[in-house]
């Protein structure tokens, strides 16, 4: 206890003696009044908690706060009866008691030489933090390595990260290499900055009020760490306390945390994030190692068990710890509601305000019995300029920039200030984000909410939820011109939460529809390269209702379309929309959109095996190409060209098709940045040109015999749709390209792992057209026959399906020819139909006469690869028959017409074919021979051929 007399007005109390004088006269005061004023005076400035002075006054016994306020009330009449107004001691809401009037004490002067006596407030850390931070090992070896080498250190960062936390375990290890020890300032309670030197007094168990330079002389030559906690509310005094003690003690260390730097010269900043989280999809089992997961089952650990928790349980957690960012005291908070809620009812309770995140009981300092007290007392720190900002950037669930915090700014008046935004970052009240090319802010979602709760209580709702969408839409608008790829999804897909949230708004009540139907619109892109089919539907489904301008519904019905065809919905559904998009297209005379419509219908067509009227769209829309050199000329010439190369393709017309192909293919390898009018140069389904003209040229060339070109042009294919991060074009690629071709080509090693790529993609973005696709691989690449042609779609899946597994296709595939379709494959199909024919024990002569009509097709056609199949066939029918000599010089003509390459399935049937018959001649080099590795009959794969690099299948 102090013993030293306190003199505060005409007052004078006496701590030995328990007297309290007035002008020298004894005043009558109780014992239990008379311990409160004394632990008030002793800590005068300073805000005392109703806890420590009910502990105080009634040290055995419990009472009710009641009796507190009883005492107060009685001290306050008792001091300041004819005070002229001066008032002692003032209530702080929700903290406890201060005495505020002027008090002096007798001064003591350190002894020269005199030893500072070891503090108890480590031990009273122990209790208030335990032994053990969580998740901060890295950061506890950081900070005390950088303690070595300077002199003044600061953990700075948001409220409730555990800067305290970490300075003491800095502290505590610290402690030991020190001869002096530690001592610990809590300036939290600290209410004035002119208080600041007398709490140092009290810390260093000196008398009140001790004289500025008592308290060096016990600090010279010591050398001992002093941490000063939470300096951030007493504006420039714990700086200046700072200089003064590092002047005047050189062998003083200090530790300071606050929530900005203090700002001084020869300071070191340690900015203190939030805990690890793990990323979403992050496996059950290495979550446990997280700080914050880690930090969740410690203080739930009274509800729950770590080690009975199942995997869903761990993701369950780990979801909440992504919420609450990672901050500390928040997961503290929601953690001991576990016992009350189970961990899906506190996890039900987060996100919608702050108010889970509170402690159901008393205990710790008071402005962290809850996060709306850590943020309240941030928030007062604030300017009321700092403050309005705060309350509008609340509006950005992502991150933003400068601009984008100044088109929330209300003009009011007041201009927008960029050093508002710069001192929340310094507050840390923003976490601010520096790519390498420019600064981006963002803030935690507690920090969010506790700001849009302040928003909505200030009336600016309405004026900052607009300019928020506006700004959300300017921004989709110029992430539409930019160049595509991988950058781009980057730097916009942060966007999506903001735009869902402006979406929200303004189809809700009392907000601008208008407006949601142009963001909408201008944010198709960003779902579809995103592939949230789903969610993109459902927006444009939203929006479409609302639509009064012409422009906006025609993006809308376009995205439709597309969505509808991922989504295998029905194909009157696809046409309808990209039928409307057409329509309005050719009123605006917008030839962009008509290019892209025209193209979804095309497409639509295709996949249906609908190869006339896809040619005859095409023809169709030829007229509207303008062969300027504008963007939006070059798009529509682009598109029209991909069509044609599709139509002509799938139609039978490979030499036609080629020309387009490889115009297409060409013109996207050489301008691949060259940015269309509204976005990627693309149909309204927004594959990559580039992906797909490979793709289409791929097979083209397949069919002309050129084996290894097609399985090279593929893997160009896959790796560029991978490069840009694009599923849609990917799975594209996978499809109707490196899957068959690695069939086609016997290499069954490349075929599975393509074919798991394309189910692991499909299924995780939602691709339900490319799933079929992936089902009936998935199939062949097990060695089972497809559950049917009842299963398959009409048209290019089908169709593929039948050349890779013969024997599957009947009579109606083989009606197809005759109504001309399938053009592709009339060849192969008509060649299948005469195996068909012969093995129903129908006339030979019959199905020689179908397989002569099956090579005119092939030949016609320049399909190659078809004809050899056809010449094959024909072979092993006439073995043992007078005709083999002359069926067998016709297979060997046909292998002589191959390129040089690595050869196909076919080739190599053909060539063992003859090969078993002493033809004794080699149609393909000697030296791909040697590096064939033959698995069993037509299966094989070569150790430098078709699939490359890391989007090769590894043996």
């Amino acid at each position: 206890m102090n013993t030293v007399p306190f003199t505060f007005g005409p007052f004078e109390l006496h701590p030995l003696r328990r007297t309290l004088l007035r002008n020298g006269e004894p005043v009558q005061i109780g014992s239990r009044a008379f311990d409160v004023l004394t632990l008030l005076l002793e800590r005068a400035g300073a805000v005392v908690g109703k806890e420590e002075l009910m502990a105080r006054a009634w040290p055995r016994t419990c009472v009710e706060e009641s009796n507190l306020r009883v005492h107060i009330s009685a001290l306050r009449k008792l001091l300041e009866k004819d005070s002229g107004g001066l008032r002692y001691i003032d209530n702080v809401a929700g903290r406890g008691y201060s005495f505020v009037g002027p008090v002096s004490s007798a001064s003591i002067a350190a002894a020269p030489g005199s030893r500072i006596t070891p503090l108890s407030a480590p031990l009273r850390l122990d209790q208030r933090f335990g032994s053990r931070l969580i998740g901060r090992e890295d950061a506890v070896g950081a900070v005390c390595a950088a303690l070595g080498d300077t002199r003044l250190l600061t953990i700075a960062g948001p409220g409730g990260v555990g800067k305290t936390a970490l300075a003491i375990a800095c502290a505590r290890q610290m402690a030991q290499h020190l001869r002096d020890g530690v001592c610990m300032l809590e300036l939290g309670s600290v209410s004035h900055p002119s208080l600041v030197v007398d709490a140092l007094a009290a810390a260093l168990e000196l008398p009140s009020h001790a004289p500025y330079d008592a308290i060096l002389a016990q600090l010279r030559g010591r050398s001992m760490l002093l941490v000063l906690d939470s300096c951030e509310h007493l504006g420039d005094a714990p700086a200046r306390l700072a200089e003064g003690l590092c002047a005047a003690a050189p062998g003083l260390t200090l530790l300071a945390t606050s929530r900005e730097a203090l700002g001084l010269a020869g300071e070191r900043v340690h900015s203190l994030g939030p805990l690890a989280v793990p990323a979403a999809g992050t496996p059950a089992e290495a979550l446990p190692a997280y700080g914050a997961l880690a930090l969740f089952v410690e203080c739930a650990a009274g509800a729950i068990d770590a080690s009975r928790l199942t995997a869903d349980d761990w993701n369950l957690i780990a979801e909440m710890c992504r919420r609450l960012d990672g901050l500390p005291l928040a997961i503290e908070l929601a953690a001991a509601r576990v016992p009350m809620l189970g961990l899906h009812g506190v996890a039900s309770g987060l996100g919608a305000s702050l108010a889970m995140l509170s402690r159901s009981r008393p205990g710790g300092e008071a402005r962290h019995q809850s996060m709306r007290d850590v943020l309240d007392w941030s928030y007062a720190l604030l300017s009321a300029g700092e403050q309005r900002l705060l309350r509008c950037l609340s509006a950005w669930r992502g991150g933003f920039t400068a601009d984008c915090a100044r088109a929330l700014w209300p003009d009011q008046g007041a201009a927008f200030e960029p050093a508002a935004l710069y001192n929340l970052a310094a507050r840390s009240l923003l976490v601010c984000d520096y790519d390498g090319a420019g600064v981006g802010y963002r803030m935690l979602a507690t920090t969010r909410l506790y700001a849009a709760e302040r928003l909505a209580q200030d009336g600016e709702l309405a004026f900052v939820a607009r300019a928020h969408a506006a700004r959300c839409l300017d921004l989709m608008l110029e992430a539409r011109g930019e160049p595509g790829g991988a950058q781009r999804l980057a730097r916009h897909a942060g966007r999506l939460a903001d735009v869902r949230a402006a979406l929200d708004w303004c189809f809700a009540h009392g907000g601008d529809a208008g407006l949601g139907v142009r963001l909408a619109a201008a944010a198709t892109p960003l779902w579809s390269e995103l592939s949230l089919l789903d969610e993109q539907r459902t927006q444009i489904l939203r929006a479409l209702p609302h639509a009064r301008d012409a422009a906006a519904e025609m993006a809308l019905q376009a995205s439709l379309g597309g969505v509808l065809v991922h989504l295998d919905s029905p194909s009157e559904q696809v046409a309808a929309a990209f039928t409307r998009a057409y329509e309005l297209a050719h009123s605006q005379g917008d030839n962009t959109q008509l290019a892209r419509s025209f193209g979804g219908l095309c497409v639509n067509h295709l996949l249906q095996g609908q190869y006339p009227e896809a040619i005859a769209l095409a023809h169709a829309f030829a007229p509207y190409r303008k062969g300027g050199k504008s963007a939006h000329d070059r798009c529509a010439d682009d598109i029209h060209d991909r069509m044609m190369a599709a139509a002509l393709h799938f139609h039978g017309e490979q030499r036609q098709a080629r020309f387009h192909a490889e115009r297409v293919h060409r013109l996207a390898r050489d301008t691949e940045q060259w940015p269309a009018p509204h976005g990627p140069a693309g149909t309204a389904l927004q594959y990559d040109r580039q992906a797909a003209s490979s793709a289409v040229l791929a097979r083209i060339r397949w069919l002309a015999g050129h084996a290894e070109e097609a399985a090279a042009l593929a893997t160009n294919a896959l790796e560029r749709a991978q490069e840009i991060e694009h599923p849609a074009s990917t799975c594209l690629s996978l499809a109707l390209s490196a899957i068959p071709i690695a069939f086609w080509n016997g290499d069954q090693h490349a075929a599975s792992y393509f074919t798991g790529v394309l189910c692991e993609r499909s299924q995780v973005h939602g691709l339900k057209h490319w799933q079929s696709w992936a089902a009936q691989f998935s199939a062949l690449s097990e060695g089972a026959c497809p559950s049917g042609a009842g299963a398959l779609l009409p048209g290019p899946q089908a169709e593929t399906i039948f050349t890779i597994l013969p024997g599957l296709a009947g009579p109606a595939d083989f009606a197809r020819v005759g109504q001309g379709l399938a053009g592709w494959c009339a060849a192969e199909l008509i060649r299948q139909k005469a195996v068909w024919m012969r093995t129903a024990g129908r006339p030979p002569a019959q199905a020689d006469s179908v397989l002569l009509q099956a090579a005119a097709i092939a030949e016609s056609q320049g399909a190659l690869a078809w004809l050899l199949r056809v010449a094959l066939t024909r072979a092993q029918w006439s073995l043992g028959t007078p005709r083999a000599a002359e069926a067998l010089g016709q297979l060997a003509a046909v292998l002589r017409r191959f390129p040089q390459g690595f050869p196909s399935r076919d080739q190599r049937d053909a060539q063992a074919l003859l090969d078993s018959l002493g033809g004794g001649e080699y149609f393909f080099q000697p030296d791909l021979r040697s590096r064939m590795r033959v698995h069993g009959r037509g299966q094989a794969t070569t150790q430098t051929g078709t699939a490359r690099g890391a989007l090769l299948p590894r043996e």
